[in-house]
């Protein structure tokens, strides 16, 4: 988190821009966003199980 606040403060902090983005652009970088955060949830729901299980096998053998 603290890499994207950095990151958002550089690219506010520029004094000169010699391009734009266009509302296409902006429009097809917000909807590969969106895509990722859904295709992350989709894979998530997927392997639910996989992954309780997989934890609470860490939780078990630790207490071994």
């Amino acid at each position: 988190m603290k890499y994207l606040t950095v990151l958002a403060l550089i690219i506010m902090s520029s004094t000169r821009a010699n391009a734009y983005i266009d509302a296409g652009t902006g429009s097809y970088i917000l909807q590969m966003g969106m895509a990722g955060i859904l295709a992350v949830g989709y894979a998530l729901k997927l392997n639910w199980k996989k992954l309780v299980a997989f934890t609470s096998s860490l939780g078990k053998k630790s207490h071994q």
